[in-house]
């Protein structure tokens, strides 16, 4: 058989693949797609691609399924047009793993594995139920402000399409055909992600979706008072039902597909025939807006939720009313369960209701959501409920027979209630625990920052104790105070009085342009500014006489609180999308944005996309790239980028200048800029073979590798296998070329579980994929060896440099690791650079560096430092015993820049550990150490965090970090009593031990790569 494409458009060839599929299907074929082959033969591109896309709703199969037959011959694609560009410039934004803003709806796929969910944050989630991870998230084009928020989503039963509604585009309210434009419905294939086609035919905002069971029909409701039923299959409107007079935040079709209802604003529902989209009957009873509506899949019953606090029953086939059953709140949603005997709602105060059907009796309140939850969906197999909201963004999934919970599906992030300046300006302030009080005071200021000066780093956030010597913003200034008040339709902080002695000299006044609230207000310290913060982002300047001065643009969510600096220079804000931001007042440019994780992992960027973060943390921001209103749009996450944008010298500048356009010019900025994505290429690559989780008995892997045309060819490839560098990036060499061709490595694998990381990397960014294979070896692990170098400087030729301990320091550890020869390794090769060894000159420690090279994948490396390290212009530099300064700066070509050690590490393969007692004076820890070590996944225990120094205590004769590591090494970082001294357990013992040693006054950090196992340092 030959299926021939014409790639006119990728709509066009989904719609034939998948059409002819299905005839093939029903003759009995097992199906299996060669796609990619693009001029290849296609016997030898078969024997390359011996396997399928696994696609369970259209019957494609898995090749690696032994008894798969291919009776496809010959699969011919023309070649496909070149990737769509981007259509506007990247976005910066933060991925937290989890929603950022409220949940509107979360389905179950039909197997029950997955959870579907979307909301105001403009991203559809796939969630992997069991481990409670994202596995994959689709995403469109949005702008600013409300664009691509998403109202309403909904997944056909067989898995096929993802419908998704809401608002789409900017709503003018002045031409229909305009607004038609705006707001269309996207449909994607779930399966794939693609952006299928838009359904174009409302005015406003599409508030409500819902497929039919046989996936032909989707109805859509929406702000311009109308429904639309459409044709799927022919991916066009079939019907437009009118007749309500407000907003339609309600659809759904009754079990036969033979009649659609829909409820409104206007407190009633209509019952409409799918046929010909005419009115069967009109729903009256309710007395408030009609929010959701549900049908019983056994009897048709109609369930409608409202804002009256009830859920009123109806006959699915006459619309005639049944049964009242009370709510504890407002209805946020509905839902049966498959069997129709339950009905869950969700209410307004907080929590979530199980009812028996039809009895109507109560027989469960789920209480455990902190706010409001608009989304509930039941399992196919009626054993779970999903509902999504509360103050931290999660889905619950909880039993429904017992409420017991079984998951919560959420990010590492949370909304910001609280923001403060030190009184002495040098430090930030915020807090995520709602403990409310007043305006901006809604909780406790939690954790602290410090703000770099001209002789220090920015800092690390820390738990603070007490809040008390931060301020937050003041709502009185001298005579003058700030009052909120209900405005337009009910809204209680619509209006901000401004006032004199108590008289009302003047009103800020918040619409339905600006969200209608004032949620956070504040005097600048001369109280000639007002800054307030509202909904949806909105954060404002006004001139006391209540003229608008202008927006601070950038939160994408409320912005709950406010802070002005005592000098009025700087204004910070906390959001519910979980960020805090740093302002200059005056030109109201963003500084930075700073969002810290829940799991400690943070990451600080300004808006040209420079950062500074934690080990992980730029794991967490990236651009997305739209592509047009018809196409998903891409991520790209900073990780990826590090290489240009990874600066915390620009950070650092930022704030010193008051501006990060004037930083970037300053520094120099990046070679690559963030608008070079419109048109660059990162890497695209796929894992041809092994297969995820396959099962080896040979101890060598090949790995092959399918590379996709590309203008900016890959230059370097690392493998990596439990975070052991496997393959090193000079050991693979690469075709220089553009067009696509195809890579085999060998890979040595470890007996067990093997996480396998490959990172392909060009001048644009670096590309990874990870996946796992488990090798059964016939026979132990052979022993690898240790490759140790160990450096300790007391004597120094500058004067006043002198340490008492480092040296001795240094020897101590050598002759520890030494000892294992024999062992835990079945060699320990060493050098020692110490005073009364090695001089631990320059030149001698950077030759040193040099037999790492010889280690392999098996082999351990331990690199210990301790002496002076010092900053430098945002360097770090390491001391060796004939470091020079000149006119108070250290003469480049007498240090060791740390970049020279870093290399070395990288380069070399095997387990990498780095040991670093270094920051013996103020300022000189540099957190790049810890970030540049964690990229390059090298283990890392620093003897200091950036508030502490390194301490030597003469009772000890060793430095408080190295005397801790001695003491773990002898056995007391043992905690299970095995005799093995594992990583993990001594990383546990020195961060107690230097602690306690010092009374707090010294923390020990440290990073261990996320894919390795807690493998055995010394026995």
């Amino acid at each position: 058989l030959t299926i021939s494409v014409n790639y006119a458009s990728a709509a066009t060839y989904n719609a034939e693949i998948y059409k002819a599929q299905q005839e093939l299907s029903k003759l009995g074929y097992a199906v299996g797609v060669v796609d990619g082959l693009y001029g290849r033969k296609t016997k030898n591109a078969l024997k390359r691609y011996q396997r399928a896309y696994n696609l369970r709703a259209t019957g494609w199969l898995n090749a690696k399924t032994k008894a798969l037959l291919f009776k496809v011959q010959t699969v011919s694609l023309r070649t496909p047009p070149k990737p769509k560009l981007p259509t506007a410039p990247p976005i910066l934004q933060i991925d937290t793993g989890g929603h950022k803003s409220m949940i509107k709806d979360v389905t179950f796929t039909p197997n029950g594995r997955y959870l579907v969910s979307a909301g105001d944050d403009k991203v559809v989630r796939v969630w992997d139920i069991e481990t409670g991870k994202t596995v994959r998230t689709l995403r469109g084009q949005i702008g600013a402000w409300h664009e691509g928020q998403i109202y309403a989503m909904a997944l056909s039963p067989d898995e096929r399409w993802l419908a998704v509604g809401g608002w789409m585009g900017t709503f003018t309210g002045n031409k229909a055909s305009e607004d038609e434009e705006a707001h269309k419905i996207r449909l994607y294939n779930f399966l794939t992600g693609e952006l299928v086609t838009l359904l174009k035919g409302h005015h406003n905002v599409v508030k409500s979706l819902a497929f039919s069971q046989d996936s032909s029909y989707l109805v859509s409701g929406s702000g311009d008072f109308n429904a639309i039923v459409w044709d799927i299959n022919q991916q066009q409107r079939l019907h437009t039902l009118k007749g309500h007079t407000k907003g339609i935040y309600a659809v759904a079709f009754t079990p036969d597909y033979k009649r659609v209802v829909t409820g409104s604003y206007d407190h009633n529902l209509r019952l409409w025939r799918v046929k010909n989209g005419e009115l069967i009957a009109k729903l009256q009873g309710h007395t408030d807006k009609v929010q959701s509506v549900a049908i019983s899949p056994q009897d048709g019953t109609i369930a409608s939720g409202s804002h009256d606090k009830t859920i009123r029953l109806w006959n699915g086939k006459t619309g005639k009313f049944k049964k009242t059953l009370t709510n504890k709140g407002k209805v946020g949603s509905v839902s049966f369960s498959p069997d129709g005997a339950y009905l869950v709602s969700s209410c307004s105060s907080y929590c979530v209701n199980v009812w028996s059907y039809p009895s109507g009796k109560e027989i469960l309140t789920y209480k455990q959501h902190d706010n409001i939850v608009l989304a509930t969906a039941v399992s196919p197999d009626g054993r779970w409920v999903a509902t999504g909201g509360g103050n931290d963004r999660a889905i619950h999934i909880w039993n429904l027979r017992d409420g017991t919970v079984k998951q919560r599906l959420r990010g590492v992030g949370t909304s910001i209630l609280a923001v403060g300046f030190s009184l002495d300006g040098t430090e930030i302030a915020w807090g995520k625990t709602a403990e409310p009080k007043k305006i901006n005071q809604r909780g406790p200021l939690e954790y602290s920052l410090r703000l770099p000066s001209s002789d220090s780093p920015l800092g690390t956030p820390k738990k603070i104790k007490s809040n008390k010597n931060y301020f937050h913003a003041p709502s009185k200034w001298q005579d003058w105070s700030l009052s909120p008040r209900q405005g337009d339709y009910g809204y209680n902080y619509a209006i901000l009085d401004i006032k004199n002695k108590n008289r009302t000299v003047a009103s800020m006044d918040r619409s339905s342009i600006d969200d209608y609230h004032h949620q956070s207000y504040t005097f600048t310290p001369n109280g000639q500014t007002i800054i307030s913060g509202g909904s949806y982002g909105y954060l404002t300047s006004y001139q006391r006489g209540d003229n608008k001065i202008g927006d601070y643009v950038g939160h994408t969510d409320t912005v709950w609180a406010v802070a002005v600096s005592a000098d009025g220079r700087m204004l910070l804000s906390g959001s519910a999308d979980q960020t805090v931001r740093l302002w200059n007042i005056e030109t109201r440019e963003n500084l930075l944005t700073l969002f810290h994780g829940s799991n400690g992992e943070w990451v600080v960027w300004t808006n040209t996309g420079h950062y500074t973060a934690s080990p992980n943390g730029d794991k967490m921001v990236g651009w997305q790239l739209n592509k047009g209103v018809d196409s998903a749009a891409d991520y790209v996450t900073a990780t990826q980028l590090r290489k240009h944008f990874y600066r915390p010298d620009i950070i650092t500048q930022s704030i010193l200048l008051a501006s990060a356009k004037q930083a970037v010019a300053q520094t120099g900025g990046s070679r690559f800029t963030i608008d070079e994505l419109m048109t660059a290429q990162l890497p695209k690559f796929e894992i041809v073979s092994p297969q995820k989780g396959s099962v080896t008995r040979n101890k060598q892997m090949q790995l092959v590798l399918n590379f996709t045309a590309n203008d900016n060819p890959v230059k370097t490839i690392e493998v990596y296998v439990n975070d052991s560098l496997a393959i090193t990036r000079g050991k693979i060499v690469l075709p220089q070329r553009r067009n696509s061709y195809q890579k085999t490595i060998d890979v040595p694998l470890e007996h067990g579980l093997n996480n396998i990381r490959v990172i392909a990397k060009n001048y644009v960014g670096e590309t990874a994929k990870e996946w796992q294979i488990k090798y059964l070896s016939r026979q132990r692990q052979q022993q690898g060896n240790l490759y140790l170098i160990a450096i300790g400087v007391s004597d120094y030729q500058q004067q006043g440099f002198d340490l008492k301990y480092a040296a001795a320091d240094a020897r101590a550890v050598y002759h520890a690791l030494v000892a294992q020869q024999g062992k835990n390794y079945k060699q320990v090769k060493s050098v020692l650079l110490a005073d009364g060894a090695q001089k631990p000159t320059a030149a001698n420690i950077q030759d040193s560096l040099d037999f790492l090279n010889q280690a392999t994948a098996n082999d351990t490396i331990i690199l210990f430092l301790a002496g002076h390290g010092v900053n430098e212009n945002g360097n770090y530099y390491f001391l060796p015993h004939d470091a020079k300064q000149r006119n108070e700066r250290w003469r480049k070509s007498s240090v060791i820049k740390w970049r020279v050690l870093q290399d070395a590490l990288e380069e070399t393969a095997g387990r990498r550990i780095l040991l670093v007692d270094t920051c013996h004076s103020g300022g000189a820890f540099n957190s790049r150490l810890l970030k540049d070590a964690a990229d390059a996944k090298i283990t890392v225990i620093s003897a200091t965090d950036s508030e502490t120094l390194a301490q030597e205590l003469p009772e000890l004769k060793h430095g408080v970090f190295t005397y801790a590591l001695l003491e773990g090494l002898k056995g007391k970082a043992d905690s299970n009593r095995d005799n093995l001294i594992k990583i993990k357990e001594l990383d546990n013992y020195i961060s107690e031990q230097v602690e306690a040693l010092t009374d707090g006054s010294q923390m020990s950090v440290s990073y261990s790569p996320s894919g390795f196992k807690n493998f055995v340092l010394a026995r």
